[in-house]
């Protein structure tokens, strides 16, 4: 929207130009989309609008072939291609002239523009005149950014009346913090803000929400949205210890007992760890979905005095004879028993074990359980009712400000002592937007792939797995086509990001790459390779 206003604006200088002859000027974003096209020649609009040069269809290399707009996007230079030099029949009595426009800060490609003139027209001033053009869009573009800037300083000077409290004043290439804000946020810190500032950016609504720091810290995060005009163009935070804050909801003392040998502060981590101190003496059935780390939770609760059994043995032996293997561990005199994946047991067995377990408790002996879930059918378990605590253990999409403090504890487990890692913010951020199946158990198998062949002192983004950064990125796939993505990425990655390359080791055209990339929603962008 911004790169289409402010070239509307300096073309609307140009008119004169153009009116004085048949040509046409044609605006693209990124992927090659065309924005806006200007032409003043009726005939020559009509014959553009016969071959499908006109506002909203694509214009990239991969869907049209050789055009000056596609190489621009491929190679980030001006070009121009005359004539018979077209890929498609339907331009060879066209020659386009095209320049690039990038972001005035970042350098991004943004867009392109692209002068197009019948193939007798053709002059070497085209490629001059619309390179021109493009720069002249780009110095308007630094005075919009430099707008942005200002709507965002005003914004945070404004919050920053009280200097005592960290306050951020951000959007995704800026960030403004106070003092108090700079000596207590990491890198880190700000990247995962940001993403929760973004989730605010992208709803209806304006709340408080507690959020876990770097260093393991709780703070409630308020987040106001920034206007320029009508349009949100950034976000404030204002970041106050939890404890200082009076709109936490938390009970007194809540997650003052964190669970031994794990890690987190989320709301949803503390809350259970808030139960589990409560109810430390009473039988406890720990339920929730696959890899969310029952069973560590388990362990920790009861330290190294608790023998482990698993809900019926994996061989074939009578069910009887694992009900008197747990009897005979228990009777060696460990204090406490924990069983697991009860989900396992029919209704029968179930019933022997509430027996087994009612004999235990008399005993004295703690028993703890886990199970993927606790239903509430008809047909429930009766074991999943003999237990009167239940504590769910949350989902990694319900702590995931946990991460990076998830991260370095899986890390330290599987390093040597004499070596460390840190993850830096691009990589927690990535590893953030991916929907992870089997939770903190599937964080954990990423964690030991990534160490297995990474030597370096750092992990960044463009360490991540090849599918791992797609995956953060693009929408979900389903049966061949995780095959065919995994197949491009890995060529992509060999070839170091040249899509001509990745091509021929894959034996397709490069116009067949661009259509399966885009088809797949993969993630072109050379910071993954």
């Amino acid at each position: 929207m911004q790169l289409r206003q402010v070239a509307g604006e300096i073309v609307e200088h140009r008119r004169a130009a153009l009116s004085q002859s048949s040509c046409s000027l044609a605006m693209t974003d990124s992927s090659g989309r065309l924005l806006r096209r200007w032409v003043e020649d009726r005939d020559f609009a009509s014959i553009l609008d016969s071959q499908c040069i006109a506002p909203d269809y694509t214009w990239g290399e991969a869907t049209v072939g050789t055009n000056s707009s596609g190489i621009v996007l491929e190679t980030g230079r001006s070009a121009t291609v005359a004539g018979p030099e077209h890929f498609s029949e339907e331009l060879l009595d066209f020659t386009c002239a095209g320049a690039p426009i990038r972001h005035p800060i970042t350098r991004r490609l943004v867009g392109t523009l692209n002068v197009t003139v019948r193939f007798r027209d053709t002059s070497p001033i085209l490629q001059t005149w619309v390179t021109d053009l493009a720069l002249e869009i780009e110095r308007a573009l630094l005075n919009v950014a430099s707008r942005r800037e200002q709507v965002l300083m005003s914004a945070y000077l404004a919050e920053n009346r009280d200097t005592r409290h960290p306050v951020i004043c951000l959007d995704d290439q800026t960030v403004i913090s106070n003092a108090a804000a700079s000596r207590r946020f990491s890198s880190v810190d700000q990247a995962l803000l940001w993403e929760h500032a973004s989730t605010v950016l992208h709803s209806s609504t304006e709340r408080d929400s507690t959020v876990s720091l770097g260093d393991g810290t709780p703070a409630v995060v308020k987040v106001s949205k920034v206007f320029d005009g009508t349009r949100p163009v950034g976000a404030v935070l204002r970041v106050m210890p939890e404890s200082t804050c009076a709109a936490s909801h938390l009970p007194k003392g809540y997650g003052a007992e964190p669970i031994r040998g794990l890690v987190g502060t989320s709301d949803a981590w503390r809350r259970l760890c808030h139960e589990a101190a409560e109810f430390r003496q009473r039988p406890k059935l720990l339920v929730g979905d696959a890899g969310v780390g029952k069973f560590a939770v388990a362990s920790a609760l009861a330290g190294n005095r608790a023998v482990v059994a698993e809900a019926k043995s994996p061989t074939n032996e009578p069910f009887e004879h694992w009900l008197d293997n747990v009897r005979s561990m228990v009777s060696g005199g460990a204090p406490e028993l924990i069983l697991r994946r009860l989900d396992r047991l029919n209704d029968s067995e179930a019933q022997a074990v509430i027996r087994l377990l009612d004999e235990f408790t008399c005993n004295g002996i703690q028993v703890n359980a886990t199970m993927r879930e606790r239903s509430f059918q008809k047909d429930r378990s009766p074991i999943a009712e003999w237990f009167d605590v239940v504590l769910e253990v949350p989902s990694l999409s319900q702590r995931i400000q946990d991460l990076p403090l998830i991260l370095d504890a899986l890390t330290m487990r599987h390093l040597p002592a004499a070596r460390s890692v840190r993850w830096l913010p691009d990589a927690v951020q990535t590893l953030s937007r991916i929907n992870w199946s089997r939770n903190v158990a599937s964080i954990d198998a990423v964690v030991r792939e990534i160490l297995a062949r990474h030597r370096h002192p750092t992990i960044g983004a463009a360490d991540l797995p090849p599918r791992l950064r797609a995956e953060a990125g693009r929408r979900d796939l389903v049966g061949l086509e995780h095959i065919e993505a995994k197949a491009i990425l890995d060529a992509l990655q060999k070839a170091r990001g040249n899509k001509r390359v990745a091509a021929d080791s894959l034996g397709i055209a490069r116009s067949t790459l661009y259509r399966k990339v885009r088809a797949l929603g993969i993630d072109l962008a050379s910071s993954n390779y």
